[in-house]
This record gives structure tokens, sequence and C-alpha cells, in this order.
């Protein structure tokens, strides 16, 4: 599990351990195993060196791959982001081609299809989105294909929309995302602030959909034909609606509603705002998907919040 000290990699390595999974966490930092992850082994991962790569992954069988640049870094440094995202998954290909990994799951974005994120999305849409983020997550994207084609390994690519919950660790760097820093604001604050006009449409999903869906596919015996997902919830709703639903999980757990702010200067008031479809047909045909709960994700989230920020 790359990454799995992080938003994404902690919570699925945690979800794989209680599975009955043998789960070894890479990071670049050593770290001691925290104690909600204490039956895995860390690995230090060295993203330069070819040999360590290829030491790192003998006897395993599955590869999770969620390490990589955040968007703002990418967009801060594109050659670092093409340097991590793409150049080091290759390099991670090929040090699991090398030791015989019999599967490869690679945690993408729905972000390489385009910026704003709007219109019907499935996975014959077009790649457009320029950002670095974007583009150094398609160009390991086609890593991935090349070697699956080549019956290197099966590889998978999840094309995740706008995840939210719980960290396993609270100095976890999630809270620039949308629904845990609304999280975090109503704990703190007892105020939602939105600083858009908040009609914007996202497909949010709970992270425990995410992490059920990665053991579904680590879990799989038979080899499926398609190996690009969009993993959401198939829901889309506004920014907007989303802060109301943690304002009313506020009112059930804590007994009080925060007042939620937005931008009433907005250009967007002036618009119709483009109404978004994140189709997830492939994952439920191919019984991958979960039925999302989004109200038991925010109330873990404000209790993890309440617990970790509160006053």
């Amino acid at each position: 599990m790359t990454g799995g000290f992080g938003f994404l990699g902690g919570r699925i390595a945690r979800h794989l351990l209680e599975s009955g999974h043998h789960v070894l966490l890479g990071s670049r930092t050593q770290n001691p195993v925290p104690k909600e992850l204490k039956n895995a082994i860390p690995i230090q991962m060295n993203w330069e060196n070819e040999k360590y790569l290829n030491d790192v992954c003998k006897n395993v069988d599955v590869i999770v791959h969620s390490a990589g640049m955040n968007a703002d870094d990418c967009s801060r440094n594109p050659i670092a982001a093409f340097e991590f995202n793409c150049v080091g998954t290759m390099r991670l290909i090929e040090a699991a081609k090398h030791q015989g990994i019999k599967k490869f799951i690679y945690l993408s974005t729905a972000h390489v299809y385009k910026n704003p994120l709007e219109g019907n999305i499935s996975e014959q849409s077009p790649i457009q989105n320029l950002h670095p983020y974007a583009t150094s997550h398609a160009a390991a994207e086609f890593g991935v294909s090349y070697a699956n084609s080549l019956n290197e390994f099966q590889g998978f690519i999840l094309r995740l929309s706008n995840g939210f919950g719980a960290p396993v660790f609270p100095e976890v760097n999630c809270w620039k995302l949308l629904t845990n820093d609304l999280c975090k604001q109503a704990v703190q604050l007892k105020t939602l602030k939105i600083i858009s006009s908040g009609l914007q449409q996202r497909d949010f999903v709970p992270i425990t959909n995410i992490t059920t869906t990665v053991e579904k596919v680590v879990d799989l015996n038979s080899k499926i034909i398609p190996t690009i997902f969009n993993l959401g919830s198939g829901v889309s709703m506004s920014i907007f609606e989303m802060a109301k639903k943690i304002q009313e999980r506020c009112n059930v757990l804590f007994r009080y509603e925060p007042s939620i702010e937005v931008n009433s200067n907005s250009n967007e008031y002036k618009e119709k705002t483009p109404l978004l479809e994140y189709k997830v047909d492939l994952l439920k045909s191919n019984h991958l998907y979960t039925e999302c709960n989004f109200e038991s994700e925010i109330d873990d989230l404000l209790l993890f919040c309440k617990k970790n920020f509160g006053a």
C-alpha cells in the first residue's frame, strides 16, 4: 500500500487489515506503526532506486498505489509532479513486473477528464484537463494500461471523484478537501463558510465506498475486461446541498445547526450552473459498487473532528 500513512492509503490499509489481509505500508519517510494499523509492516520507499523498489515488491501479490502529489503541489512544481506521479509510478510498475506482481491497482482521479468537471462523464469520455495534476496522473494511467495489455499483471485504474471522510490520523493532509473542511468548520466555528456560490455540482463519495471497492478488486479471482473505472457515488449534489447535510447531521449529533455562508457576489449566480453526472455503470455491472451512506460517513467525520479539533 503506497501512501500508506496518507488520507486514502491509511483508510484503505485499515480496511484491508480488518478484512484479514497482510498489509505493507509504503511511505517516503520512516514512520512507526500507529496503533490504528498495528498489524501492518512499515516500508520506507526510495522512489529513485530501482533495486530498492524491486526488493520492496518481493513476495507481494497486489500493489495498491495511492502515493502522489496533490493538486496544489503539482501546480507549484509541474516537473516534480511528473517525476513523482508519472516517473515514480513507472518505476514501481517495472519493479512489479520484475517480481511477478499479480495485480496493480492505481488510484487516479476524475479530474483527468476536464476542469471544471461537468456534463455526462463516463470512462469513454476524452481526457482533456491540462493541469499538471491531471496530466501526470493520466500519463501514469497509460503505464498501467500498457503493462496490463502485455499481460505483465492485471492492472486496474480507479478514477476517484470527491472522496470525503475521517482520516486514520488527525495530522493527515486532508483538511483542504471541501467536505472535510466544512465538517472541521462546523465543529470549530459553528459556521460553514463557502467561498463560492455553492451552486457547483460535485460527485461526493464516502471513503468507505472507496475502501470497499478496492477490497473487491483485490479479492477478484477472475479476470475482467474493463480495467478503468469511475469510482464515485453516481449521485450529484451541489456544494450547498452537502453543507445542508452537514448542518442537519450536526443538529442530530450535537444539537446545534451551524450557519451556512456563501459568496453572494459570485458570478455563478448570474449563470446557469452546469449539471454533472459521473457515471459508475461499469462499477455496478461488474459488482464493484456499494450503495452510499452519506449520513454515516458525515457522522464519523464530524465525531472525528469533535474529538481532535473541538473545544
